[in-house]
C-alpha cells in the first residue's frame, strides 16, 4: 500500500519521453498588412495606416489528446513603415514595430493543412514619443485565427506554409486625451513561409 502515491509521479514520468518526442519548433517568415489604425473626419479625411511589413515567426507546440490536437505558443514581430494621410497628402511617420504572443489551439482540418486559433497580446513600439504615440506605445488583446500547410522535406522537418488573421482594437493614450472615446477596429492579414521540426 505505501507504493501507491508514487504511482502517479511514476506514470507522470512514464509519459514525460513520449510528449518530448512529439514537441514541435516552427520559424516562419513572411509579411504581415494591418487595416487603418485610425481614421476619422473633422474637415478632412485623417488615416493612419501601416505599410506592409517584414514579420519573423517563433513558435512551439506540445499534443493534447489523441485526436492531432496540440496547444502552443507563437511569437511575432513585424517592422515596416506607416503614414497619416489628409486630404490625399501623405505623410511618413517612421517606422512602426509590432510584437504579438499568442497562445495557440490547432488541430487537423484536411490532409496536409491544419487549423489554428489563438488568443494573446499584441504590443505596438512607436519611434519617437509622437502623433498618436506622445505617450508612448500599446498593447492591445488580439484574437487570431488560421490555416497551416506542412509537407515533409526531411525525415524530422517539414516545409511550413502559414497563412493568417488577426484583430485587435487599437487606442492609445494620446488619442483618448484628445477626445477620441472609441477604439478602431484593426485586421491584419499575414502569410508566411518556414520550417517545422518534430523532436522525437
Amino acid at each position: 500500500m505505501r507504493t501507491t502515491p508514487l504511482l502517479p509521479a511514476l506514470l507522470l514520468l512514464a509519459g514525460v519521453p513520449g510528449l518530448e518526442a512529439q514537441t514541435e519548433y516552427h520559424a516562419r517568415i513572411g509579411a504581415v498588412g494591418a487595416s487603418n489604425l485610425l481614421r476619422d473626419v473633422i474637415v478632412n479625411e485623417i488615416t493612419v495606416r501601416q505599410s506592409i511589413a517584414p514579420m519573423i515567426a517563433l513558435g512551439g507546440s506540445l499534443p493534447i489528446g489523441a485526436r492531432g490536437h496540440r496547444i502552443g505558443l507563437e511569437a511575432t514581430v513585424s517592422s515596416g513603415k506607416f503614414h497619416g494621410s489628409e486630404s490625399g497628402a501623405d505623410t511618413d511617420l517612421g517606422t512602426l514595430r509590432t510584437g504579438t504572443l499568442l497562445v495557440n489551439l490547432e488541430g487537423p482540418l484536411y490532409r496536409a493543412f491544419r487549423w489554428r486559433v489563438g488568443l494573446g497580446g499584441l504590443q505596438y513600439w512607436p519611434p519617437d514619443r509622437d502623433g498618436i504615440f506622445t505617450s508612448g506605445g500599446t498593447t492591445r488583446l488580439l484574437a487570431g485565427a488560421g490555416i497551416d500547410y506542412r509537407r515533409p522535406v526531411l525525415s524530422r522537418w517539414d516545409l511550413m506554409t502559414s497563412a493568417r488573421y488577426d484583430f485587435h482594437r487599437f487606442s492609445t493614450e494620446e488619442l483618448e486625451r484628445r477626445g477620441f472615446s472609441q477604439t478602431q477596429g484593426v485586421s491584419r492579414v499575414s502569410l508566411s513561409l518556414g520550417l517545422s521540426r518534430s523532436i522525437r
